[in-house]
């Protein structure tokens, strides 16, 4: 059976996975640079290592309140933007060899980012397609603001 390794991480009580084929890296507590009048999804910028990736704030996305406390990063490219997923923690890397797509059903408008569900054992995990993460909309946005930073 196909091999599949997802970097989990938690939002709250929940697990979720993306997949480390598509993470360039993981980065611990940043300083968060809020823009003023940017789409609520987005937390701010970062400067990481002279590059100004937007942080994309994953519990807006999924309906979650903000909580307070250190954070991690996910950078990865979402097809031609770079981001950094705004995460409670980063938990491991998983084996996974009980993958199965994700069911049509949840797979619609809003949640075309649901990619798989991995059987963990003893929890089941879903996965996030970063490529389906932003909207076209989103992408344009983030690319603006990007754009305009290195004006």
């Amino acid at each position: 059976m196909l091999e599949y390794k997802p970097v989990l991480f938690k939002l709250g009580n929940e697990t979720y996975g993306v997949d480390i084929a598509k993470v360039q890296g993981i980065e611990n507590e940043q300083d968060v640079i809020r823009i003023p009048n940017t789409a609520s999804y987005i937390k701010g910028i970062m400067n990481l290592r002279g590059k100004i990736i937007p942080v994309y704030n994953l519990r807006n996305k999924f309906g979650m309140p903000d909580e307070e406390g250190e954070k991690q990063y996910i950078i990865v490219d979402t097809g031609g933007v770079t981001i950094a997923l705004e995460v409670d923690k980063v938990d491991e890397i998983f084996n996974a060899t009980d993958i199965h797509d994700a069911p049509v059903i949840v797979k619609g408008g809003t949640t075309a980012y649901i990619d798989k569900v991995v059987n963990l054992g003893d929890r089941i995990v879903v996965t996030i397609d970063v490529y389906n993460l932003l909207s076209t909309d989103e992408k344009d946005s983030i690319e603006n603001m990007v754009n305009s930073m290195y004006e």
